[in-house]
């Protein structure tokens, strides 16, 4: 078994052993996000959900959402905050109360590993897990940066090369013209409320590595589109930078409803859009306003 599988298969046992799949059901919302989310308010108490969703890697709308349900729970009460913008957060007595019984729970488990092992080895486990955690992290916000587009049409260009390499390469389909001429034209699609809703990701050479926009389709309605990724970067969290860009966007602008188009062949997106919570829909409920692409066979809606 080569490094990488044999480090995946004893992450996934780690997460097995020390409960997190299947925790005390006498907590109110026995979930990872749950309880992460008491620790840390309990941690540092006054955080704010935008402080929140940073150390839970989630984008603004699923982090309001999991304070709302906590705060619903009893768990969780608002307090007023220096920035006036935010309310800061703190943990109820009832939530103390479930802090303490996941401490419990959690440190249970460890002194029961702890048993079987020397001093040393208890050392050297810690150290491997943290310098483990921080190369995760680094890899995480060092690789890419998410950038909003401008009206630089050698940019627009770059862009635009990225992407029909991936269409010719990766989904064989014929490049045309104008089929990511909206790109070049982004006023027209990507240009509104006083902002290019469009975004690009650059790696740490400043390289074109993946896009993404947000079409408005009229009030309550917008249209993810041109969402593409370098082959080289997929499954490290390009996409999903990209798309919270985009969530964040969507709540500012407020649109109910997100819709996109898809060709049959892009298996690895179909995934990745039901994993964001996008549904697949018949054609024929696609808003009016929507231009659909001859390439796309496929379409989803989010709400």
């Amino acid at each position: 078994m080569d490094r990488i599988a044999a480090l995946r298969q004893a992450s996934r046992k780690l997460v097995r052993e020390l409960g997190i799949i299947q925790l005390d059901k006498s907590l109110k919302g026995p979930t990872a996000e749950h309880c992460h989310a008491i620790v840390e308010i309990g941690q540092k108490p006054g955080i704010t959900i935008s402080e929140l969703k940073e150390l839970l890697l989630q984008s603004p709308s699923q982090a309001t959402r999991l304070v709302q349900k906590l705060i619903q729970n009893g768990l969780v009460t608002v307090q007023e905050s220096f920035d006036k913008r935010e309310k800061s957060l703190v943990l109820t007595p009832t939530g103390v109360q479930e802090l303490e019984a996941i401490d419990s729970f959690s440190k249970q488990k460890i002194e029961g590993a702890f048993d079987e092992l020397n001093d040393s080895d208890q050392q050297e486990i810690v150290l491997a897990i943290q310098k483990y955690a921080e190369a995760l992290e680094a890899a995480r916000i060092k690789k890419w940066k998410i950038r909003t587009l401008s009206s630089s049409r050698t940019l627009r260009a770059q862009i635009v090369a990225m992407v029909e390499q991936i269409q010719r390469d990766d989904l064989h389909v014929a490049v045309t013209k104008e089929l990511n001429a909206s790109i070049l034209r982004a006023e027209k699609e990507f240009y509104y409320n006083n902002s290019y809703n469009f975004w690009y990701a650059v790696d740490d050479k400043g390289q074109i590595i993946g896009c993404i926009g947000l079409k408005k389709l009229d009030e309550a309605n917008g249209e993810v589109k041109k969402l593409f990724v370098d082959k080289r970067y997929r499954g490290k969290g390009v996409a999903e930078s990209l798309m919270n860009t985009l969530l964040e966007a969507q709540e500012k602008h407020n649109f109910a409803h997100l819709w996109l188009g898809a060709v049959d062949a892009a298996k690895q997106a179909h995934r990745f859009y039901e994993k964001n919570n996008f549904v697949r829909v018949d054609k024929k409920s696609l808003p009016e306003s929507f231009e659909k692409c001859p390439l796309d066979s496929c379409f989803y809606r989010r709400q």
